[in-house]
């Protein structure tokens, strides 16, 4: 998938047939900037917020088996100057699709991809994805989850299992969860984020402080309610989640591509 305007028109193919209504801006070709490799920062910026988000995207409508991915989104003050070099890191091997640079962690709205082949090195079962900032201070990663993080304890009752090692210290790290239609989650310390497109009820448990390669583990439970129940949530706030989905079913098109090979092949 080198070629980035059979990219571009498979990105508006998907977010016109999944998108379910909710205007969705695509990346353009006028958005595309070029980096400038020789004159990029060396020194890497730690990003002062992560989230990390799993998905279950349907494959049939892509003609491929279900499947979860994932979404890392990070943060960097509102005033650091660019261009910075940041890096972000996923477990050895994993397969990586859209890596670029969002106007805010809430807006794909003229996101810019970063330069393929992406760079990466691989340090202690770690890939860690390298690229220069340019024009905004948030970035965003779509990878494919192997597995599946969903548990089925008792008939009504599900879990999620979610883990992450950020590769620098972060001051908040957001572990949010997408539970199927009907399932809501009531832990005291998680905040609603809002509903998908079918009704996905989505839960963040935040965590503050997060040292250089601290593993972070957390379960987050979701309780059958009733088919469309949801928890009053903003517009803006039901927006976004829906969004989200949205860019890993884009995701889905690339692993639909490039199944079985890390970005770098």
């Amino acid at each position: 998938m080198r070629n980035s305007r059979k990219w571009l028109v498979l990105i508006m193919l998907v977010t016109a047939l999944f998108a379910l209504g909710v205007p969705r801006a695509i990346a353009s070709e006028e958005s595309e900037v070029e980096q400038t490799p020789l004159t990029s920062p060396e020194e890497v910026t730690p990003f002062y917020s992560l989230s990390y988000q799993l998905l279950h995207v349907d494959g049939e409508a892509l003609g491929m088996e279900d499947f979860w991915a994932g979404l890392l989104i990070g943060s960097l003050p509102a005033e650091t100057a660019l261009p910075v070099r940041i890096e972000i890191g996923v477990p050895e091997g994993t397969l990586v699709g859209w890596f670029g640079q969002l106007p805010d962690r809430e807006i794909f709205d003229g996101a810019i991809q970063f330069p393929e082949p992406y760079q990466i090195r691989t340090e202690n079962g770690i890939d860690v994805y390298s690229a220069v900032m340019t024009s905004y201070h948030h970035m965003q990663l779509e990878f494919r989850y192997e597995g599946n993080p969903l548990n089925e304890s008792v008939e009504g009752a599900i879990s999620m299992n979610l883990s992450y090692t950020p590769i620098q210290a972060v001051e908040e790290l957001m572990m949010t969860a997408a539970f199927p239609a009907g399932f809501v989650a009531t832990d005291d310390d998680l905040t609603f984020r809002g509903a998908g497109p079918n009704d996905e009820q989505t839960y963040a448990r935040t965590f503050e402080d997060v040292s250089t390669r601290q593993t972070i583990t957390t379960t987050i439970d979701g309780f059958y309610v009733g088919e469309g129940a949801a928890e009053p949530a903003a517009n803006a706030t039901t927006i976004i989640i829906i969004v989200a989905i949205s860019v890993a079913l884009v995701a889905g098109i690339f692993f639909f591509f490039a199944r079985g090979k890390r970005s770098s092949d």
